[in-house]
């Protein structure tokens, strides 16, 4: 069984070794090859994986800032952590009102969760280890 990864990283590395103009010949091929294999259902996620390597390949990493609420200055925030980064940052931002306030950010292995909801829970737990 070939898993979502394998197929992203045998499509970009086909990409990579073509001339622009034979790209549409590897996509026909691999959609064949999905197709084939029974495993056509997993295009979108191929799809997002090929995109996170495709941004690798050029050194743009992926962040996820999750929030609370909309984020009126997300621009703003963007460009610190741009800057903060010293590289080039996707960042893909999500509201989930379950956080209560503050943001979680997610970087490749990296969690910083400051939401409210974090907090209080550590409070939480400070509190029954007290008891």
């Amino acid at each position: 069984m070939i898993t979502v990864e394998q197929y992203a990283q045998a499509l970009h590395q086909a990409v990579e070794e073509t001339n622009p103009k034979d790209h549409d010949k590897v996509l026909d091929n691999f959609v064949k090859i999905l197709s084939e294999n029974g495993d056509i259902g997993k295009y979108p996620e191929i799809e997002k994986e090929y995109e996170r390597l495709q941004a690798k390949a050029q050194g743009i990493e992926e962040v996820t800032v999750i929030t609370a609420q909309e984020m009126p200055h997300a621009k703003q925030l963007i460009g610190e952590l741009n800057e903060l980064a010293g590289k080039k940052l996707k960042v893909n931002h999500q509201v989930d009102p379950d956080l209560i306030g503050g943001m979680v950010i997610r970087a490749g292995d990296t969690l910083i969760d400051a939401s409210v909801k974090h907090e209080l829970a550590e409070l939480g737990k400070a509190i029954r280890e007290q008891v």
